[in-house]
């Protein structure tokens, strides 16, 4: 809509004279008509009484709306396939991300008992180290005259015979009345 706006000082005065038909096509619109047609006529005993008036007429118009129309069969299994396959899209998403998250989780689990396993196998070789440098002081102490000990010489070595192994058929005297009196108890092997 183009509005044209007429300067107040302007030499011409309003012509009090209806436009012609066609000016009602024209495009061009006064801005007094445009705010009017916005704002509703100016009313010269404006009291609000007639606004409640007004309100109780418009109150009173009910809208009747259209009876709502069966949707077609095809149409409503559409619309069903649609929910169902939103539901199944949110569970297949959620599905992927607690996946994923699993994973990273895994392998950030992973990486940590790596770097413990790694620290445990240079402390193992740090121990065996330390101790091949113990066992290598301790034989040079062995050698030094001063401590007393001796090398040893495969002559010096003693063997000791076994003693023979008796087997009696006798049993011990005191294991024969135990039995008798614990007969109806049972006591562990262990014991």
């Amino acid at each position: 809509m183009t509005a044209a706006i007429r300067s107040p000082d302007s030499p011409r005065s309003r012509s009090t004279r209806k436009p012609a038909a066609g000016a009602a096509k024209s495009k061009v619109t006064s801005i007094a008509r445009a705010r009017r047609a916005k704002t509703g006529p100016v009313l010269p005993n404006y009291s609000p009484a007639d606004e409640q008036a007004q309100a109780r007429s418009s109150a009173s118009v009910i809208k009747v709306l259209p009876e709502r129309q069966q949707q077609p069969v095809w149409l409503r299994s559409l619309l069903q396939a649609q929910r169902a396959s939103s539901v199944v899209a949110v569970m297949l998403l959620g599905g992927a991300l607690s996946l994923y998250g699993l994973t990273v989780y895994g392998e950030q689990r992973w990486s940590q008992e790596y770097q413990k396993l790694e620290t445990l196998r240079l402390r193992e070789q740090q121990l065996s180290a330390s101790s091949e440098v113990l066992k290598h002081q301790l034989a040079k102490e062995a050698q030094n005259p001063e401590t007393g000990l001796a090398p040893q010489n495969p002559g010096d070595t003693i063997f000791l015979q076994p003693a023979p192994e008796t087997r009696s058929p006798v049993a011990a005297p005191n294991s024969e009345p135990a039995l008798k009196k614990g007969a109806g108890v049972e006591t562990p092997l262990g014991y």
